[in-house]
């Protein structure tokens, strides 16, 4: 029996160690914490982004809302909003601290 419960606590830490808390669907949020952590290292918005994933994150990506976006979806709206207001050193609570005028100001990067 202490054989069971041994191995219970074992599995329950490596889930503890390995598991991390996520805004809503990790795709998006992955996404968007590449964005944000891109941004924080070019210092600056960038003029333009190339976004390149596998086919099931964009396929995930593209049937979510991403979080905190004001219901936007898709890869580029995921990049952006995490572009414009993420903070990357909240891992993927990225998006956490969205606000309306960051929501305008990524459907203004979009539309260029």
């Amino acid at each position: 029996m202490w054989m069971r419960v041994e191995k219970e606590a074992s599995y329950t830490a490596i889930i503890k160690a390995e598991l991390h808390t996520a805004m809503g669907c990790t795709e998006p949020i992955a996404i968007a914490y590449a964005g944000s952590h891109a941004r924080k290292l070019l210092g600056k918005i960038p003029d333009r982004v190339c976004i390149k994933s596998s086919g099931n994150i964009i396929k995930n990506v593209t049937s979510v809302i991403v979080p905190n976006s004001g219901n936007m979806k898709g890869v580029p709206a995921a990049a952006a909003i995490g572009i414009i207001g993420g903070k990357s050193d909240k891992g993927l609570e990225v998006l956490a601290d969205i606000t309306e005028d960051d929501i305008e100001r990524t459907k203004e990067f979009l539309q260029k």
